[in-house]
């Protein structure tokens, strides 16, 4: 069974959504105020009210979602320090081998 893993793709994906854990927290951070913004039109409540709504229901699934983007990068970065270690050492091991072995099913035997 072959593996193959595009590392500068999954590095790509790991810029792009870095870049959209920022902006995510940075529109958090905007959205936040918007109730106060909002004031009270006509000396009218109710958009406000309706604002605030928004932002209590907004702050509850933000965090949520946050949650699971950040969980994401970090699986996202595990792969690729994983994969980034497996192969130095693989290609460390055949510069510099130490000894033979019999190579069967996935398991090596050392001579």
């Amino acid at each position: 069974m072959d593996i193959m893993l595009d590392l500068d793709r999954l590095r790509l994906t790991k810029t792009g959504l870095t870049s959209s854990i920022d902006a995510f927290e940075s529109a958090a951070q905007t959205n936040d105020a918007l109730e106060s913004s909002v004031g009270k039109p006509d000396g009218r409540s109710e958009l406000r009210q309706k604002v605030s709504d928004f932002e209590d229901d907004w702050k509850s699934n933000r965090g949520k979602l946050q949650k699971n983007l950040d969980e994401i990068l970090k699986q996202l970065t595990g792969i690729i320090d994983g994969w980034e270690q497996w192969d130095s050492e693989t290609a460390n091991g055949f510069e510099n081998p130490t000894s033979t072995a019999d190579v069967s099913v996935g398991k090596a035997t050392p001579r």
